[in-house]
């Protein structure tokens, strides 16, 4: 059965004194213009996830190889759209005989309801994954004299994730925050953020039966079983927006939760903590932009029949932005109009 530990640090960028500034006549005409305008971003990824595991009072690590995965996000006035997913033809993602191998598959909406109402909507899968403290594992099992080297692979494992968010900003709005999403907003002004934000989230683990060990295959006889968790966080914190010269800018973010888990067809359930946070420092001239990153996903878990996961993500990216056709234009037109976004 599954529970998590992990710590964490989280480092946050200077902020610079010396900023510049659009005025207020700039930034209208800036956000009139932009509603015409394609952003389109292609970024890498180097992405370390693992799952906490307790057994027998000591929690051991259950996790994908680490991956370089490349990114791509695209915005049209209102909706961003990411998708995500490590490339078969590299040799980067320390795919190994002793570890196997991993794939990673991610995609991605955000978009604003009203001006100060967010909504995230969010998959993941990840395939094939390894015990990386199999050798304590071992010596637990089998006695402190136990030496040999390997690890435990689980070839068929699977873990998709469902995920969204709703959050409120209770100070700023659409137009301040929007620049927070990712790289394809510019930055117009120096900005400060607060929020707070109804996290929800359906998990799937599944296709451990089939265990590899020193080469050797092993089948569970058992029909393959499945873990189904839900898990519902409430988070609340800030960011800052920080221009520094023309054109460069900075981002922190960081967001405590608190959360409520629940094994489904299991009773058991609970009450603990995690964090979000996300830092970035960028270039942006209204036409090409890059920038790069650190994020940091953490959860925790105090009960044995649940697991923790620790996920840092480290990006770079470069994008630019294009003259939407008018057909795009005249089309959403019409749903702003209908919706009034």
């Amino acid at each position: 059965m599954m529970k998590a530990t992990l710590y964490f640090t989280f480092l946050c960028f200077p902020l610079i004194s010396f900023s510049q500034e659009m005025k207020e006549e700039e930034i209208k005409k800036y956000v009139e213009e932009d509603k015409n305008r394609i952003s389109v971003v292609a970024g890498l990824s180097y992405l370390s996830d693992s799952f906490g595991l307790l057994y027998e009072n000591k929690v051991f690590r259950l996790r994908p190889n680490d991956a370089f995965y490349t990114e791509f996000f695209l915005r049209y006035r209102w909706l961003d759209v990411s998708f995500s997913f490590a490339p078969k033809l590299t040799k980067i993602n320390n795919d190994d005989a002793e570890k196997g191998k991993s794939k990673y598959f991610n995609v991605g909406f955000s978009f604003f309801v009203t001006p100060k109402i967010r909504q995230n909507i969010y998959f993941s899968d990840v395939s094939g994954l390894y015990f990386q403290d199999t050798k304590e594992l071992m010596k637990l099992l089998y006695g402190q004299d136990y030496n040999e080297e390997g690890y435990l692979q689980f070839p068929d494992a699977k873990y998709r994730s469902f995920k969204g968010e709703t959050s409120y900003l209770w100070l700023g709005n659409k137009a301040d925050y929007r620049s927070f999403t990712n790289m394809t907003y510019k930055p117009l002004k120096d900005v400060f953020v607060v929020s707070t934000g109804l996290f929800y989230q359906y998990n799937i683990l599944s296709g451990l039966d089939k265990t590899i060990y020193q080469g050797d295959i092993f089948n569970e006889t058992e029909e393959d079983s499945k873990t189904k968790d839900f898990r519902i966080a409430m988070r609340s914190g800030g960011g800052i927006q920080k221009m520094i010269k023309k054109n460069w800018y900075t981002i922190v973010e960081i967001y405590p939760e608190i959360y409520y888990s629940k094994l489904l067809n299991e009773n058991f359930h609970e009450f603990n903590i995690g964090l979000y946070s996300n830092a970035r420092i960028g270039y942006d001239n209204g036409k090409w932009f890059f920038g790069g990153g650190t994020q940091l996903n953490w959860v925790n878990s105090s009960d044995e029949n649940f697991y923790s996961t620790t996920q840092w993500l480290f990006r770079i990216g470069l994008g630019f932005r294009f003259g939407a056709p008018k057909f795009v234009n005249k089309s959403f037109d019409a749903v702003d109009n209908t919706l009034k976004f």
